[in-house]
């Protein structure tokens, strides 16, 4: 039995969880061409409720292909109407600071698509496209005051909701004991701090969450929300002001690692003394290499996360406070999380 980087063994998280391959799926190309609904013709979009269906093979209407595990439907994923003016302009500003980066060139021109995460999350996937292709994305969400902020973004291929992630999930699920011919219900969801993932429900009432990352099944407190208690007492949900700040030039402080590969970080003596922003880049700068661990929450991250450098925003008015975004690197994908949010829950380590 393997161990997937949630840190938690696969087989051991499915039990009772009753699943169906035939699947009718309004992501079905999230990393493919933009959507057939963009910004510039919003108004008609067809409604895209948040949640989908997933019905079996005798209930599936013939005029729609179903989405299998060897069949992943070509169409673009659907978008809600009514899109936030907030997250356009969240969205808009964020990538035109971004493309003035190299790393971003590519996102001068791009076509964004907006992606409800939910329901009740308050939260919107952006899909960024340059010439037909998928570059980027960010995830935008609100904070308990209603104001938007950037909750991560990334660069490059492989980033969250990938419909051929979610695929060869359930593909993997089907091949255990716990498979079953069922109507499925499946929802992309995002929670504090970085909690990215499918909730999927047969109609009997069992649940999994998967990563919507790795295409690892999560922990079942993820499905039944029991997690959350585990977070530190101190740990509150933090609004990243982002209005009138600028992306710097991302500090790269080694090359992609995997944390898996050497696990001495482990050890009590790797760990670092880091609470404030000063200390993470002082130690950065010459630790080279660093990981973030949660420990029993670290599905939560996607992690434990290997950091490789980050980027800085800074406000006019405040440029002594410099915003930053931790780097961490997921096969061929260069990630970008609030700093803020790991000092709140986790700790550092080195190698």
């Amino acid at each position: 039995m393997n161990k997937n980087h949630s840190g938690h063994y696969s087989v051991g998280m499915i039990a009772a969880v009753l699943i169906s391959l035939s699947a009718v799926c309004p992501f079905a190309s999230i990393h493919a061409a933009p959507s057939a609904v963009q910004e510039n013709n919003l108004s008609s979009a067809p409604n895209y409720n948040e949640s989908f269906q997933v019905p079996s093979t005798e209930s599936m209407s013939p005029v729609v292909p179903p989405v299998s595990p060897g069949n992943v439907s070509s169409q673009p994923p659907t978008q809600q109407q009514g899109v936030p003016d907030e997250v356009k302009q969240t969205a808009t500003d964020t990538v035109q600071s971004l493309s003035s980066q190299p790393p971003f060139a590519s996102w001068k021109d791009a076509e964004l698509s907006y992606h409800p995460l939910g329901p009740g999350t308050h939260s919107w996937l952006v899909q960024v496209n340059h010439a037909g292709e998928y570059i980027g994305y960010l995830i935008i969400g609100s904070d308990s005051n209603g104001a938007y902020q950037l909750n991560e973004y990334g660069n490059g291929p492989g980033g969250p909701y990938s419909m051929d992630v979610l695929r060869q999930s359930l593909k993997s699920l089907t091949e255990t004991e716990f498979s079953s011919v069922d109507k499925l219900q499946i929802t992309p969801m995002y929670e504090e701090p970085l909690l990215a993932y499918w909730l999927v429900r047969s109609s009997t009432g069992s649940q999994i969450g998967i990563d919507a990352v790795t295409g690892d099944p999560l922990p079942v407190e993820v499905a039944d929300e029991s997690w959350k208690h585990k977070l530190q007492n101190n740990a509150i949900s933090l609004s990243i002001p982002f209005l009138k700040t600028q992306a710097q030039a991302v500090n790269v402080s080694s090359e992609p690692f995997d944390p898996y590969d050497d696990l001495g970080w482990l050890q009590p003596k790797h760990k670092l003394s880091i609470h404030n922003t000063s200390q993470f880049m002082d130690i950065l700068s010459n630790s080279r290499r660093m990981i973030f661990s949660a420990t029993s929450i670290n599905f939560a991250f996607g992690g434990p996360l290997s950091i490789s450098g980050y980027q800085a925003w800074i406000s006019p008015d405040h440029p002594s406070e410099p915003i930053l975004y931790a780097l961490t690197y997921h096969n061929g994908l260069s990630r970008f999380v609030p700093l803020q949010r790991l000092l709140s829950h986790g700790e550092f380590l080195h190698l």
